[in-house]
């Protein structure tokens, strides 16, 4: 039975969403049942049919059911787990694709996520607060002082209170290190998990970036196949030397899927099997259009077998060069004595300015501003396609600010990229993304529209179907 409180500022949507949940978790709602028709059931509720539709699509997204035929929406099988209601304490103890852009005077549409158009950096408010944040620093002198190898307490106090509302993480303050983005975080985390396993397995297709940084630490890499449901956990092996498994389980790279809250659990049950870690790279989970961010792995692992990894790039600017990790607590320990005479790497007042950001609240508007937008740039490409649908698939999901394009036909990339380009459109290839490049399909292409302007969508999609008429 799910009551509303209408006096409450939670939104109806969200409380049908979290008692429903709560009823499938609790075994009140059994898997194989049927939810109730979201007409019949708004009605029963008294509340907008769309109000039910987006609590269900949230339950949807996030795996708890499956759509069948003549039926309806049916409970999907789930495995025994513990939910996590608040913080769990930890005693104290002694960061998507960037694809680097060649400058090419030609080139009009440049279709990377790489970097956003200009006007989506909040110039106005980073400046006023840099100033704000400037005088703040010299009333505390700190403004000369060397920086904690964990980054600034009022950005880590700051990002807890961000990350526990809006991606349910669970740690304290002390588990969070600020780095100089992903790439950096990866790097420590090399050097924190032990030499003597340096295997680590990597979803196919997956962040080639990510990869780079394991191979410079001398590290084996093992890819595992991904479906429309994120890495398939059933095809790693058991590999009890292996140290870690890099995963983007939200919003998977580059495919975009999101694994749902089954697998999730049998990817921690491997984990805790072998002995090992999942690195959960967070990298846009905020940038969701249609349904609220799904909760992060973190947020349900509770034999601390997950490190955490989130950036400010895709939020505000590569440019920032600020990410964080959040470490379990046996890492935790490592981390404070290997790095014990480091200084962090991020600028503190670059520090102080997004922790301001965050706690005005500026950063949850920026981030809806930017939900707004990009939502609007993936219709704008999805109308302008959808004359071509029988030729071409988009993968977009409604969330990240990229998509892949695949043709139903044989196709080359390097021509199909060649040909874009010589009508003035910078389009990318998925190969990249694969450890083994043999198997990666020769007919899709990867686009971003971070930064690309609305209103420049239908010509950059013109000349695309010109410079591909013979394939579409």
């Amino acid at each position: 039975m799910v009551f509303l409180n209408r006096e409450s500022k939670e939104p109806l949507y969200m409380q049908i969403y979290q008692q429903i949940r709560n009823d499938i978790l609790n075994g009140t709602i059994k898997e194989g049942d049927i939810l109730a028709g979201s007409r019949g059931f708004a009605r029963t509720l008294n509340v907008s049919r769309n109000t039910v539709d987006n609590a269900y699509g949230q339950l949807l997204a996030e795996g708890y059911m499956t759509p069948k035929r003549g039926v309806g929406y049916v409970i999907a099988k789930l495995p025994e787990f513990k939910i996590f209601t608040s913080r769990q304490p930890v005693a104290l103890v002694d960061e998507g694709l960037c694809i680097d852009a060649e400058t090419d005077n030609h080139v009009l549409y440049d279709l990377t996520n790489s970097s956003h158009t200009s006007d989506l950096f909040p110039r106005k408010l980073w400046k006023r607060y840099t100033l704000e944040c400037l005088e703040r620093l010299d009333r505390e002198t700190k403004i000369s002082s060397l920086l904690d190898k964990q980054g600034e307490l009022y950005l880590r106090h700051s990002l807890l209170l961000y990350l526990e509302r809006i991606r349910g993480v669970h740690c304290s303050e002390n588990q969070i290190v600020i780095t100089a983005g992903v790439q950096q975080s990866l790097d420590y985390i090399c050097k924190l998990l032990s030499t003597e396993h340096p295997t680590i397995f990597i979803e196919e297709p997956g962040y080639n970036k990510a990869a780079a940084v394991f191979q410079n630490n001398g590290m084996t890499i093992q890819a595992v196949s991904v479906d429309e449901e994120g890495i398939i956990v059933s095809n790693i092996p058991d590999f009890q030397t292996a140290c870690a498994i890099y995963s983007t389980p939200s919003h998977q790279f580059p495919t975009g899927v999101t694994m749902p809250i089954g697998r999730r659990y049998q990817l921690l049950e491997w984990a805790k099997k072998n002995g090992t870690y999942v690195i959960e790279d967070d990298f846009d989970s905020e940038l969701r259009y249609y349904a609220k961010p799904i909760p992060s792995l973190q947020s349900i692992d509770k034999d601390g077998r997950v490190i955490y990894l989130g950036t400010f790039s895709k939020a505000l600017s590569p440019s920032i060069r600020m990410g964080y990790m959040i470490l379990p607590p046996q890492l935790l320990a490592v981390y404070l004595d290997k790095f014990q005479n480091y200084n962090s790497t991020a600028p503190l007042l670059n520090q102080y300015v997004i922790a301001r950001m965050i706690e005005s609240g500026q950063y949850d508007r920026h981030i809806r501003r930017l939900n707004n937008i990009f939502r609007k740039r993936l219709e704008g490409f999805l109308e302008e396609f959808s004359g071509t649908m029988g030729n071409v698939k988009i993968s977009g999901n409604g969330s990240g600010q990229y998509f892949l394009l695949e043709f139903s036909k044989s196709v080359n990339q390097k021509q199909l990229i060649q040909q874009a380009l010589e009508h003035g459109v910078k389009v990318y290839p998925t190969m990249q993304f694969w450890q083994e490049k043999a198997d990666c399909p020769p007919n899709t292409l990867f686009l971003g529209f971070s930064k690309i302007d609305l209103k420049n969508i239908p010509d950059c999609v013109t000349r695309l179907k010109t410079a591909w008429a013979e394939w579409l």
